[in-house]
This record gives structure tokens, sequence and C-alpha cells, in this order.
């Protein structure tokens, strides 16, 4: 069950340095946040114990894309139902079609749009996991 006394938490993924200190700003008054350049940290994080409430991830990495890591994400028991955000500049990119808890936005985005995206994913999230378990 959701616990409303503790905070959230996020994993931000991006090989860009400026737009992960610009989103861990922009979310670490309200969430606990975790920080990777890259897929391959992302998981790192995620097999030392950190179950994060929403992930929000770049799609073009090193080593580990976004794609990669959805996919590792959707095939997992424990990490399928954690929903992700895509912020993408490819103007080409697309949500891999098994990513039911995924969504996309382009940058530049709003930040406004993208907090409350972040607030309704995670609400969402519970609301289905409580549904699950009654």
């Amino acid at each position: 069950m959701w616990n409303l006394v503790s905070k959230n938490t996020l994993l931000i993924i991006d090989d860009d340095e400026v737009m992960v200190l610009l989103l861990k700003k922009l979310f670490e008054k309200k969430y606990i946040v975790y920080t990777a350049c890259d897929g391959v940290e992302a998981i790192d994080h995620l097999t030392r114990g950190v179950c994060p409430d929403l992930i929000i991830t770049d799609i073009v990495m090193e080593n580990i894309d976004g794609y990669q890591l959805i996919k590792h994400l959707s095939t997992s028991v424990v990490y399928k139902h954690i929903p992700v955000i895509v912020l993408s500049g490819s103007k080409n990119a697309a949500l891999p079609h098994n990513s039911l808890f995924s969504t996309m936005l382009n940058k530049p985005f709003d930040p406004l749009q993208l907090q409350n995206l972040v607030e309704t994913s995670i609400l969402n999230k519970y609301s289905i996991q409580s549904c699950n378990e009654n």
C-alpha cells in the first residue's frame, strides 16, 4: 500500500549531465531522486535494491539505451509495473509496443506538464496495484 508519509522515489536516466541536473532540481523537493547516465548504471541501481516508483529516461544513450532498458524492465516480475516516462529529443522516437506503463514527451518539454505526468503516473500505479490486491 502507498505510504503517504514517506517520499516516493524517482530514477532519472539521461546521458546529458545538464538534463539530469535540471530534472533532479525539478523533483528533489518532493521525491527521493536517483540518477544514472545510461541503462547500465540504471540497472546497477536496480540490482542494488533501488526500486523506484517511477523512471524518467532518455532514449538515445550509450551502452544500454532507453529501448533496451524498457525491454529489460518489461521482462522483470519485480520491475515491469514501474511507470516509465521517456524524454526524447529524437523526432523519430516511438515507444516500444510492450510498454503499457510508458509515456513519451519530446524535448524540449514543459516542466509543469512533466511534473503533472509524474504525479499522475505514480497515483495511477498505486491505484492499479491496490485494485489488483483486492
